[in-house]
């Protein structure tokens, strides 16, 4: 009984003091009250809730502002992305029309070359190379039903091809003059002094130049009329002379006047 007292005691004091405290609480607003203040419990509770007002707004603007980077990112990822194509499409383009322009200037050239023929002649595109063949030959994209015959001479813009060593209906193989079967009458354009032009596969010889001619490097080989052959088509140049005082004759190695590598377009000259 004496301990349960005791309890009923403390309660009672409990309720005893924070009645006195509210009873504080309320004079103290009324007193601010008056005086046209602030009570301290409106200054009391503020300065608890702001800092962490203050503390959940910044932490929602940070998560707002990584949101919207997060999002801002994203989009400049893929218009980067779509800039990076569009960059392609346009580099693709521009060697396009490079290609086309470098083909309508080939074009140009064979059409001016052409018309300074007595003879007919066919444009033909090259369709076949095979460096690692047996022969130095190309195909291209015209045969007998253009116009085309075995022993036709190939030439382009800049000098000697070959000639056409088969004829299908819509195609034909030419031999390159830097194939080692291949033989061409030529001469040197200064001095007018005859030879016979072979292949070496990478460039030509010019071979049976008499010991009493001199020759210059840089010096330009044509072809002379023969069987085949119109005479004064460009071979090449003079790239260096062989001369031994016990031969004979001398020989002299020509740079081509075809970049065999790069040969896109020809133009066949017909048969006479």
């Amino acid at each position: 009984m004496a301990i349960a007292s005791f309890w009923d005691e403390r309660k009672l004091l409990v309720f005893v003091t924070l009645i006195i405290l509210a009873c504080a609480a309320m004079l103290l607003e009324l007193a601010a009250v008056r005086r046209g203040e602030r009570s301290p419990f409106d200054q009391f509770v503020p300065a608890i809730v702001t800092p962490v007002q203050r503390a959940v707004s910044l932490t929602f603007n940070a998560v707002i502002g990584e949101i919207q980077t997060l999002a801002q990112a994203g989009t400049l990822g893929r218009e980067n992305a779509a800039l990076r194509q569009k960059v392609q499409r346009l580099a693709s383009a521009n060697e396009r029309l490079k290609d086309q322009a470098r083909e309508n200037v080939e074009l140009q050239r064979l059409l001016r070359l052409a018309q300074t023929k007595s003879t007919l002649a066919t444009a033909a595109d090259v369709v076949g190379y095979t460096p690692e063949a047996a022969r130095r030959e190309i195909a291209i994209d015209r045969g007998w039903r253009d116009g085309v015959r075995r022993d036709a001479v190939v030439i382009d813009d800049r000098g000697l091809v070959g000639h056409v060593i088969d004829a299908g209906g819509h195609d034909a193989h030419v031999l390159l003059i830097t194939d080692p079967t291949s033989s061409v009458p030529a001469y040197l354009r200064s001095t007018k002094s005859w030879g016979i032009v072979t292949g070496t596969w990478r460039r030509v010889r010019m071979k049976y130049i008499g010991q009493d001619v001199k020759i210059r490097p840089g010096e330009t080989v044509v072809t002379g009329r023969g069987e085949i052959y119109p005479g004064g088509v460009p071979i090449g140049t003079i790239r260096e002379v062989d001369r031994k005082d016990n031969a004979l004759y001398q020989t002299a190695v020509i740079d081509p006047a075809v970049d065999f590598n790069s040969l896109r377009r020809v133009l066949v000259l017909e048969t006479r």
